[in-house]
């Protein structure tokens, strides 16, 4: 399996994905508005900007919750970070 891919520390941050998840809502809206006015190329176009900036927002959230883990390792020592995804601790 390929190394994990380099990325800079402010790649994680909040800013990033809201400002991804802006652009990604607004190139849906230009979607659906080409969509009706029957611009197929340009719908295409941001067809294709949603789903860039949609990983974008994947990948830095799940970036950011790397960044946290690895925070939450060297500063406890044994402090488990339980990802919310697995539900309630038995």
């Amino acid at each position: 399996m390929a190394d994990a891919p380099s990325r800079p520390p402010w790649f994680g941050h909040v800013g990033v994905q809201v400002a991804a998840a802006a652009a990604a809502a607004w190139n849906v809206v230009q979607l659906v508005q080409h969509l009706f006015d029957g611009q197929a190329g340009e719908a295409f176009f941001n067809f294709a900007l949603v789903v860039v900036f949609g990983y974008v927002v994947l990948e830095s959230r799940r970036f950011r919750r790397e960044q946290e883990q690895l925070a939450a390792t060297e500063d406890g020592g044994a402090a488990e970070v339980v990802d919310p995804r697995d539900g309630p601790a038995a």
